[in-house]
């Protein structure tokens, strides 16, 4: 008998992570008789998003016969997952019967697989999902719409999810505690639900989609301003989000009420599934036995622990809180900016006086050379002179003691033209 595995959701109870492990071993899935289709997958590791999507459209009709088509080729037990499902299921009732008629067509079961979550705890998770998508509601208003609307989601009043499973016809339902497995791991559970043949072990991947609290918040500043944030605003987001837990909680009040409006519920739902999980206790107060925060913070006084809850942390008054720190992020920020024009024009005119002074000091330098230069010229043409002053004198005394040879030369031939002739002749 070929069975088919309908894995319906809901959202935030791990089915990505169930998705992301079955994707990644198509030939251990083979081995143990069981076969995840690739029609309707928006990737190759997502679920099967698209044959939840417009369940009225010719291309969606298209989708499931590619499906139908695929699967018929391969002998083995299916599995389709998605938790849009659920979305499916609760919209548009008729649309999931066609999809479970169609799935008859090819498997002799279809068992839809359901996983629940406590309304607190997913309440927490989905509204902090939604803010990627720019969701302006606050969380207090979230959570108490959530009692009675399903904003475009599905019932928290488990109840009439099931109400409407129970409307469908040809299926088999299996509805699952997600709070009593998700510490250990969902995929464990989901292959258990399934019959997974215990020789085949397959690893669980875990995904974690959740943003930091601090991208959380900024995504709330966003949606509730319709805009992109200024740097400042930014600043002063991450500024707040510093000293908080890496996982904020709802105010312990809130919770208390989320709890006793849905207890009545979650009681008969444990009754017949036994899902003993799903009940919850309602707590005296709150209480950081799992605190996160980051580095060496401690957890916050009693008096002030609804400050770094997500009612208040996703409320107006959060975001009046971050605009008065931005707006004075914005004055610190402008007169860093004016002290900073300041010194740059300080240092404009520092360097305009330093390259001055530079040209002062290679013109100095340069008349400094010229003046060596002058001088060493003066020194040559002063010892050219002194030379030629020397040669001078010499020239002067020869000439004087040429001149002197010459007067005695002179008074000698004078004395002797005044002595007569024949006495010189007799040498008388």
């Amino acid at each position: 008998m070929r069975r088919c595995f309908l894995h319906i959701g809901t959202h935030k109870t791990g089915t990505s992570s169930i998705q992301r492990s079955l994707t990644q071993v198509p030939s251990l899935l083979s081995k143990a008789n069981f076969y995840f289709p690739n029609s309707g997958k928006w990737s190759a590791d997502s679920g099967h998003h698209g044959l939840a999507a417009a369940a009225d459209s010719a291309e969606h009709e298209a989708l499931v016969d590619s499906m139908i088509l695929e699967v018929a080729r391969v002998p083995h037990h299916i599995i389709l997952s998605s938790e849009e499902f659920t979305h499916m299921l609760w919209r548009n009732t008729q649309g999931f019967q066609r999809l479970v008629d169609r799935i008859r067509t090819v498997a002799d079961r279809v068992t839809v697989i359901l996983y629940l979550r406590r309304q607190p705890d997913f309440i927490e998770s989905n509204y902090l999902e939604r803010l990627k998508s720019r969701f302006r509601l606050g969380f207090s208003t979230y959570a108490f719409a959530r009692i009675h609307e399903d904003l475009g989601e599905f019932p928290l009043d488990y109840r009439r999810l099931i109400d409407v499973l129970d409307r469908v016809s040809n299926i088999d339902v299996d509805v699952r505690s997600y709070d009593g497995i998700r510490r250990s791991g969902v995929l464990p559970d989901f292959l258990s639900a399934i019959n997974w043949p215990a020789r085949h072990m397959i690893e669980e991947y875990r995904v974690n989609e959740s943003l930091p609290i601090v991208e959380s918040l900024k995504n709330f500043c966003r949606a509730q301003k319709q805009r992109a944030l200024s740097g400042a605003e930014e600043r002063a987001i991450e500024l707040v989000a510093q000293p908080l837990p890496a996982r904020p909680r709802m105010d312990f009040e809130t919770r208390r009420h989320l709890i006793r409006q849905f207890e009545a519920c979650n009681q008969e739902l444990a009754t017949r599934f036994a899902l003993t999980p799903l009940l919850e206790a309602i707590p005296d107060e709150y209480m950081f036995a799992g605190w996160t925060g980051i580095g060496d913070v401690e957890p916050p006084h009693q008096g002030a622990i609804w400050q770094v809850t997500l009612d208040h942390l996703f409320s107006r008054g959060f975001i009046e809180m971050t605009e008065t720190i931005s707006e004075r992020l914005e004055a610190i920020q402008a007169a860093l900016v004016a002290a900073q024009k300041l010194a740059l024009e300080r240092y404009a005119h520092s360097e305009a006086l330093q390259q001055a002074l530079d040209t002062t000091h290679a013109a100095l330098a340069t008349a400094q050379r010229l003046a060596l230069e002058r001088y060493a010229k003066t020194e040559a043409l002063q010892q050219a002179l002194n030379t030629t002053h020397a040669a001078l004198g010499a020239e002067r005394t020869l000439a004087f003691e040429r001149y002197a040879q010459i007067e005695t030369l002179h008074r000698a031939l004078a004395e002797a033209k005044s002595v007569p002739k024949w006495r010189r002749i007799f040498g008388l």
